[in-house]
């Protein structure tokens, strides 16, 4: 019996003094309770995948940050205008038309409304020929008209025709047009007397015809204004000038397009009204 009691006091002191000793001792190492695998190797556990959020570039921390610091520091490029924006488009510039602008070659003249006057009347001695142009006298054009009348050029233009050195009609020269019927283009030339063309903008004509004289400083190649006085109302190359002179003064007054005159193919009121319009008259 004393032996037993005196085995227990060792085994009482030896596990005091061991109690002791280990708290002075660092703790142990924890030992994965596994299959002898490391912390590193331990493999997650579905539970833990699903607690844990996916680290995607655009839910992590870090790479947010550096996104936000590359926004900041990195300057803003200013955006190049695209070559459509930089090209600009031509406006349209409408072309004026050359057979407006014009104005009436005697001041303060009217446009006839007697029929034989106007562009496409007939004309019975020009073997049923007709009239291509206006014609402006006294009685039926608004203002006086006599051989001290200017003609105005209807336009700026040049000067490609002027008869400097025109002679006029005889009783002889008439016997020979009523011989030929007053056919042919140098007949009617003739008929139409002292003359000056013009030549406009848009290759556009007027002649001026029955001229009594032409005024100085007028020649071919000469630049003329609208305005501008380049001959005086006569009556060449009608038979008046040496049967009764002074009884049919006028002005003879064309607008031609290439061989066409203006107003050709209508009616004599048609043509009136795009003679008004060249003139600006009506619209």
């Amino acid at each position: 019996m004393f032996a037993i009691a005196f085995a227990i006091a060792m085994i009482s002191a030896s596990s005091g003094d061991e109690a002791e000793t280990g708290s002075e001792l660092p703790p142990p190492t924890q030992v994965s309770t596994g299959d002898d695998q490391s912390p590193e190797q331990e493999q997650p556990t579905s539970e833990s995948v699903a607690s844990v959020p996916s680290q995607t570039a655009a839910d992590s921390p870090q790479q947010d940050a550096q996104q936000t610091e590359t926004t900041q520091t990195t300057p803003t490029q200013p955006q190049q205008p695209s070559q459509q924006s930089q090209s600009v488009e031509p406006v349209a510039v409408a072309e004026p038309d050359p057979l407006s602008g014009f104005r009436i070659p005697i001041a303060g003249a009217c446009i006839t409304e007697f029929e034989g006057h106007l562009p496409g009347a007939m004309r019975a001695y020009r073997n049923n020929g007709v009239h291509e142009g206006l014609d402006f006298y006294e009685w039926a054009s608004c203002t006086k008209i006599d051989y001290e009348t200017p003609i105005l050029a209807a336009k700026d233009g040049v000067v490609i025709r002027a008869d400097l050195d025109y002679v006029d009609v005889t009783p002889e020269d008439w016997v020979r047009f009523e011989a030929a019927g007053f056919e042919g283009e140098p007949i009617l030339d003739e008929l139409r007397g002292r003359q000056i063309w013009i030549e406009h903008a848009g290759k556009i004509v007027t002649r001026y015809a029955h001229l009594s004289q032409i005024a100085s400083g007028i020649g071919v190649g000469v630049h003329v204004t609208q305005g501008q006085i380049i001959g005086y109302a006569g009556e060449s190359g009608q038979r008046e000038h040496y049967e009764a002179p002074g009884t049919d003064i006028h002005l003879h007054f064309e607008i031609r397009i290439g061989e066409s005159w203006l107003g050709e193919g209508l009616s004599p009121l048609e043509g009136r009204n795009l003679y008004l319009q060249a003139f600006g008259l009506i619209d």
